[in-house]
């Protein structure tokens, strides 16, 4: 046994991290011939894409890939092996000179195209130095340049079918083009120093295979550790000054290392409604375990109820599935057929909220047309106060 152990160990790992569909997530594989040199930070725009295997950076920033050294003053370590991503993604418009604030991205890539869907989950581990900040902002501009570090939010990721070129994506086109990150981290991100893990979740709707990393939005709209009075003061002596050096640097400079997407396993969905579904075709919902009486509003209670078939859809996630509304022959025969019409609805537009494609679903009212039991009998009526459930395609 002790000597099965590590094996095991490392059979675990390896197969944790072949789940992991981001290339080089952890920035360690470089291009052949490329050199990464400890404690230094990347001077042009096309170093980042020369160095780093399946990265790219674009036109206009020079996003760095850093490689730790225990002599390094500002980096000793990074969260895991040696290297790790480093951009800017707050730096104003106004503290730079500039019409649009400076902000850096980076492209990455999937080994597979995601699967509409399904649902993913996202980490990364983040740092926000205040120390690598002002080092950096030093040899861009001048050591007696002022910096002040701040941290912020809107770190995000925007997921797309095909990559952009180099040349698409800055601050001014990301705002022109109203480009949107699938996940975005909006809050202030309080590393104080620390790497921290960040976490979310991703229902693709496109089979996407490639994502870009950076803050899409203006620093106006970003949250930041900075008081609202300090950002006054800045402005104030930022506009005295005609030279872009002499302005006051008000930026956060982030790492970024051990990013993370792996496909969820899907729950089992109950037996019964499995078997039911995919033996029979059909599976019949209770309305009055989904709604009050008269209503078409779900109950709070039918989350529960429906999300079983959730997890049915998303298992088998090419059936095409039909969602019939029923009645009983109580009121008049227009009241029925539009309470039936919208119930259908209400159970269609909750598969869509929790991600089932709305072109693989049909919803349709019957009204009091397709009994299954006598009317004139409590017992009846329940039976065919229902929400049918029928597999059209699979």
């Amino acid at each position: 046994m002790r000597i099965l152990l590590p094996v095991i160990c490392l059979f675990t790992a390896l197969s944790l991290q072949a789940q992991n569909l981001i290339v080089n997530p952890s920035f360690e594989q470089i291009l052949p011939d490329a050199v990464v040199v400890p404690c230094e930070f990347t001077q042009f725009s096309y170093d980042f894409p020369r160095r780093a295997q399946s990265w790219t950076g674009f036109t206009g920033g020079t996003p760095d890939l850093l490689r730790a050294a225990e002599n390094c003053e500002w980096l000793k370590s990074v969260h895991t092996g040696e290297q790790c991503l480093g951009i800017i993604t707050y730096l104003p418009a106004e503290d730079v000179g500039q019409r649009n604030d400076f902000h850096e991205f980076v492209q990455g890539q999937l080994n597979a195209p995601l699967k509409p869907g399904r649902k993913y989950k996202f980490e990364c581990w983040v740092k926000i130095d205040s120390n690598i900040a002002k080092i950096h902002l030093a040899k861009v501009y001048t050591p007696k340049t002022p910096v002040v570090p701040v941290e912020a939010g809107n770190l995000g990721f925007c997921f797309t079918v095909a990559p952009f070129n180099v040349h698409e994506i800055s601050s001014a086109s990301v705002a022109a083009n109203a480009l949107k990150p699938q996940i975005n981290f909006g809050n202030i991100l309080e590393s104080r120093g620390q790497w921290v893990k960040l976490s979310a979740s991703l229902v693709p709707d496109q089979p996407f295979q490639y994502f870009t990393v950076g803050n899409f939005f203006s620093d106006k709209t970003t949250p930041n550790s900075l008081p609202q009075d300090a950002h006054l003061l800045v402005n104030q002596k930022n506009a005295k000054q005609g030279s872009a050096v002499d302005k006051i640097k008000r930026v956060t400079y982030l790492c970024v290392d051990d990013l993370s997407l792996t496909p969820e396993t899907p729950p089992t969905p109950p037996q019964s409604l499995e078997k039911a579904l995919l033996k029979d075709k059909k599976y019949t919902f209770s309305a009055g375990v989904l709604f009050d009486s008269g209503k078409a509003d779900l109950r709070p209670e039918a989350g529960a109820e429906l999300d079983s078939l959730v997890i049915f859809l998303l298992k088998y996630p090419d059936v095409v599935l039909g969602i019939s509304g029923h009645t009983d022959d109580v009121g008049t025969d227009e009241y029925n057929q539009d309470l039936s019409e919208r119930r259908a609805q209400s159970v269609q537009n909750y598969l869509e909220i929790k991600g089932i494609r709305a072109d693989h679903l049909r919803s349709r009212g019957f009204g009091e047309t397709r009994p299954v039991a006598d009317n004139t009998t409590e017992e009846g009526r329940q039976a065919n106060r229902r929400v049918e459930c029928i597999v059209l395609k699979k």
